[in-house]
């Protein structure tokens, strides 16, 4: 009997041991960056464009601006 439960013991320590070190996937985060284009002077409350140009409002040109999907600001407006 003390045997059958040793055996028991160890299939059942050994088998916790693989599946907890299985569950200790690493996450890697992927972000993705875009490049939008916005007016320096922000005429348009942060409205960004997919291609550089001028400001419709002040007619500046658009500055280049990196976005990364992690910081909430991945849509475009």
């Amino acid at each position: 009997m003390k045997k059958a439960i040793l055996v028991f013991a160890m299939i059942f320590a050994i088998g916790f041991t693989v599946t907890s070190c299985k569950s200790e996937k690493k996450e890697e985060k992927k972000e993705v960056a875009s490049v939008v284009y916005q007016c320096p002077m922000d005429c348009e409350d942060g409205k960004s464009y997919t291609e550089p140009g001028q400001c419709p409002v002040c007619k500046m040109d658009l500055k280049e601006k990196k976005v990364t999907m992690d910081d909430g600001h991945g849509h475009e407006h």
